[in-house]
């Protein structure tokens, strides 16, 4: 088939919705998602962070709360001002404060001396990682996961000399507990009215997509919204072309037709041992509008793997041929994402 020289182009279609909140930092792994999750709220707080060091308004309406008393208001912004600087400076570069998850409990010394369960703990001192206990976190809401973050980001930053502990008194806050939670909250607000953090969490897949035809080559980034299958977000289906929120490529045949690249990805246990579920479908279609408006897709070639190209030591390309023209994609990494309409709290089914 001669194509139209003309018309010949690969679009990209992108609808970032309300994913486009906040991302985190793109990895290129099929690893645990609740990272991703982290480091998307690590993303929303630095950026809140950045504007109250930015914005002298902010930085004057910061931690007043009717909850506490003018003293009280005045030390939470004083003090959250002059850490915000170590703050910034543990939560980003090569050298960035690590997150670990772990699957135990995390016991932490109440103000009671007996151990309590916590969701997150950290040493003081800006050495060591934040640990998180996987099960508590993974059901919080971003606002909840930047609270949180936000308060084990402050046991590492320096104040007049020290580190604040949970427990003890600290100027008119009976415990440190009490402060960095003021200051941890008003960040959380903060991040509300200046859009830095959504309702939901979610994961971006993106793929890095080419067309040859004729000779030429064009290529675009594309990302898809991940969509979990269950609650402990270990299964998935990603696409590429498939879902209305999907990056897309496609080619022009004619005034009426076009070629697309479709990728389906079933993944029921988040890249783990071989699973007869885990599944690839790459197809071309062409895509072709009828004189009543509505179009008619016909499948002209696709094939099937048992792999997925997000897992680690798989094969990450994707190529497709027919006609003379070839489709390809290459995973890239992944994101988090702090809003997405396909997090697992609103879309839930079994897998199939």
């Amino acid at each position: 088939m001669r194509y139209r020289r003309i018309i010949l182009c690969l679009a990209l279609f992108l609808n970032p919705g309300p994913g486009a909140l906040a991302g985190g930092t793109v990895v290129g792994n099929g690893g645990d998602p609740i990272f991703e999750f982290l480091e998307a709220a690590r993303s929303s707080m630095v950026e809140t962070l950045k504007i109250l060091a930015n914005d002298p308004k902010e930085r004057e309406s910061f931690c007043q709360k009717s909850s506490l008393s003018p003293e009280q208001t005045a030390f939470c912004r004083e003090y959250f001002v002059s850490v915000t600087s170590d703050i910034l400076r543990l939560s980003q570069g090569k050298e960035k404060t690590l997150f670990v998850l772990r699957e135990e409990p995390l016991l932490v010394m109440g103000p009671d001396g007996k151990p309590m369960m916590m969701a997150a703990r950290t040493a003081l001192g800006p050495r060591g990682p934040i640990e998180f206990h996987r099960d508590s976190v993974k059901v919080l809401p971003p606002a909840q996961v930047l609270f949180l973050i936000t308060h084990e980001f402050q046991h590492k930053a320096n104040f007049r000399g020290a580190f604040i502990t949970d427990n003890g008194a600290i100027g008119p806050f009976a415990t440190g507990r009490d402060l960095m939670d003021a200051a941890a909250s008003s960040v959380v607000g903060l991040a509300r009215k200046k859009g830095q953090i959504g309702s939901q969490f979610g994961i971006r897949d993106i793929f890095d997509c080419r067309v040859t035809a004729n000779g030429a080559h064009f290529g675009a980034r594309l990302s898809s919204s991940r969509f979990f299958l269950a609650d402990d977000l270990m299964s998935y289906e990603t696409s590429v072309g498939k879902n209305p929120t999907d990056g897309s490529v496609y080619l022009p045949e004619s005034a009426n037709s076009s070629l697309l690249l479709k990728v389906s990805i079933t993944e029921p246990n988040n890249c783990g041992d071989p699973h007869p579920l885990r599944k690839t479908l790459v197809q071309m279609v062409r895509a072709t509008k009828l004189p009543d408006g509505s179009t008619q897709e016909t499948v002209l070639t696709a094939y099937e793997s048992a792999d997925n190209p997000i897992c680690p030591g798989s094969n990450n390309r994707l190529e497709i041929f027919a006609n003379r023209v070839k489709f390809s994609c290459q995973y890239f990494g992944s994101e988090g994402t702090t809003s997405s309409p396909f997090s697992w709290a609103r879309w839930k089914r079994p897998l199939p």
